[in-house]
């Protein structure tokens, strides 16, 4: 059977790096839970202190922008190219020095290794690997998670720790110019052999989202799955795997899968013109800009079961040892407004202020996030203990 184990690397530089062990003894003595416990039974990661700007009576922000001008400028960790354009914005706006940095691998070794030298060059931080950002980043005090005070209630609860800027939804795309529809409407068609080679995934051994996804299907979509699997084959789902999670994932894995290494590759085999048997796969909303950019046909497949969407949420935070604290926290404050969120929004990312209009983009991903799946915030400890698990039941699978 299946057994959750601690990823030894990641643990392994937790424990160097924290004195007394303190938190490696924590998060070893909180054995994570089986595959198909539910939300109510996770462990949620907790903040473990507030600043008074974190409420509504407390934040000024003219109090704030006036802190930030005795500071120096900051730079600004991104997974995306489009913070250079919004740090020069925000410059723009504030009269403040700020720099964008693309830091899309490898960005939370890095922001670990400025802590530990001393010299932090990221004064804030954008990631969507989120359990590992909480874990060894914001749990370890790396980073401070900081919620603006006056913006605090546009944002629900669950998004508040770690602080989720947006929510990064992939989702299950199709050649709309092959297909007048969708041709798969239930995930358990991804297994049998009409699809055998017909569907384009990134490499799950070198993008951690989606360990993370097969661990919260095993966690909160177990019955989701049994009634999409009985749906599509008008009988019970029997297996002797732990959960309807793995039982899918072993036979999609099975299923002669196209691997590629990133979702751009995937946008290409599923959207490219001139062919007649696109793959269908999963991709962010973002390579919906090769529609206008390269001439791809995608559309989102509405309807799929159990979910069309799934979340991956991209939290933002500031560094503990910056020497500008308050540009970080102004920067912060910036990136959850409309104007700071603006460039997002082209890629079809929605914000987690719910006071910010949902995107217009290419997907239309306006229409379907009823259909999203959320990365929830109570699962995060499990997703991070499970993930070398799950790497390695994809290999055993794959064959």
């Amino acid at each position: 059977m299946h057994t959750p184990r601690t990823p030894r690397s990641r643990v392994g530089r937790l424990a160097a790096a924290v004195t007394g062990a303190a938190l490696f003894t924590a998060l070893a003595a909180c054995a994570p839970p089986p595959a198909t416990d539910t939300e109510s039974s996770a462990t949620p990661l907790a903040q473990k202190s507030t600043q008074p700007d974190e409420t509504a009576e407390g934040f000024d922000l003219d109090a704030l922008i006036a802190a930030a001008k005795t500071e120096p400028g900051i730079t600004v960790y991104d997974q995306t190219g489009k913070v250079v354009d919004t740090a020069k914005a925000f410059s723009k706006k504030y009269g403040l020095k700020a720099t964008g940095v693309k830091v899309e691998l490898g960005a939370i070794d890095k922001v670990l290794r400025e802590n530990q030298s001393g010299n932090v060059i990221g004064d804030v931080v954008i990631n969507e690997d989120l359990p590992t950002y909480a874990v060894e980043l914001l749990q370890r005090g790396v980073l401070v998670n900081w919620v603006p005070g006056d913006l605090k209630n546009s944002i629900k609860p669950e998004d508040r720790y770690p602080l989720t800027v947006h929510y990064g939804p992939m989702g299950w795309v199709y050649n709309n110019k092959t297909y007048s529809h969708c041709p798969v409407s239930n995930i358990w068609q991804l297994t049998d052999p009409d699809f055998a080679g017909r569907v384009a995934i990134a490499d799950p051994l070198s993008n951690p989202k989606y360990p993370y996804w097969f661990n919260s299907l095993a966690r909160n979509d177990d019955d989701a799955l049994r009634a999409a699997y009985k749906q599509q084959y008008g009988t019970d789902l029997s297996t002797d795997q732990p959960d309807a999670a793995h039982e899918w994932l072993k036979r999609f894995a099975a299923n002669q899968p196209k691997i590629t290494q990133t979702d751009e590759e995937v946008s290409e085999a599923v959207g490219a013109p001139g062919q007649k048997t696109p793959s269908f796969g999963p991709i962010s909303m973002a390579k919906f800009r090769n529609v206008a950019q390269k001439g791809y046909h995608l559309a989102i497949c509405d309807g799929m079961k159990p979910n069309a969407l799934q979340a991956f949420p991209s939290a933002i935070a500031y560094a503990a040892k910056t020497k500008s604290p308050n540009t970080a926290k102004l920067y912060i404050h910036y990136m959850l407004t409309q104007e700071g969120f603006a460039l997002q929004l082209a890629d079809g990312k929605p914000s987690t202020n719910a006071k910010v209009p949902p995107p217009n983009d290419p997907s239309d991903i306006k229409n379907y996030l009823k259909q999203m799946a959320p990365l929830r915030a109570t699962d995060l400890l499990s997703d991070y203990r499970t993930k070398s698990d799950w790497e390695d039941f994809w290999r055993t699978s794959h064959h």
